[in-house]
């Protein structure tokens, strides 16, 4: 059995024992009812159907050995360290922010994507929308739905693509580049509505705004 994170542990109902004590902070309980909190828990897990029946071939762990995905779903509210950057999800399971010291690829070439538009916006997303890292590839940035959104393709390809070169110029030249990147969503949807990038090159602070296309009517 893999281990399960704290987060889905919390999300979880109340197990239905006769021998679970909650655990306050100011409180202290005996090893016998710390084991029996702990069996109720996993006995809850066992009915709880997000976890039931999971492979451990469809658990994806980052570089901390944090899971961060199960099949082609982000684990919500969590945060993972992936090549070097933190990443953050929201309640749905959405990607809600990126952000880390920039720095190159070691590598030539382009790494293909590893998943697909379908699985990435989850039917929200528009024709003709790209599959848009948040920490590009010249960064060394993650190429699957860790770091992936729904992405307007005319923004991704001239606007944000731009703005990606001047960064790693600054990179090249040797300046300190952090960026954090914020994914603003309509509610329940998986295509974001704009890209909010606040960043910093050698300690001068800014901030840039990229609109996900036009609003459909």
């Amino acid at each position: 059995m893999f281990e399960v994170q704290s987060p889905k542990v919390e999300r979880m109902e109340r197990p239905e024992s006769e021998n679970f004590k909650e655990i306050k902070p100011e409180g202290k309980i005996s090893v016998e009812e710390a084991r029996n909190y702990v069996d109720a828990l996993f006995r809850g897990m066992e009915k709880n159907p997000k976890i039931k029946d999971i492979d451990e071939a469809d658990c994806h762990y980052d570089d901390c050995g944090q899971l961060y995905r199960i099949g082609d779903k982000l684990v919500a509210n969590t945060s993972y360290e992936l090549n070097g950057y933190c990443f953050g999800t929201d309640e749905l399971g959405r990607i809600a922010s990126a952000e880390g010291q920039l720095h190159m690829k070691d590598r030539d070439e382009r790494l293909p994507i590893k998943d697909s538009i379908e699985v990435i916006g989850r039917g929200d997303q528009r024709e003709g929308d790209d599959r848009g890292h948040l920490i590009g590839d010249q960064f060394d940035g993650p190429n699957g739905l860790e770091n992936l959104v729904p992405q307007d393709a005319e923004i991704n390809r001239k606007d944000f693509k731009n703005f990606e070169n001047e960064l790693a110029g600054e990179v090249k030249a040797g300046k300190d580049v952090y960026v954090k990147t914020d994914v603003l969503y309509d509610e329940g949807s998986r295509r974001p509505t704009n890209i909010i990038v606040s960043y910093s090159i050698d300690g001068n602070e800014s901030v840039r705004i990229f609109p996900n296309g036009p609003r459909e009517v």
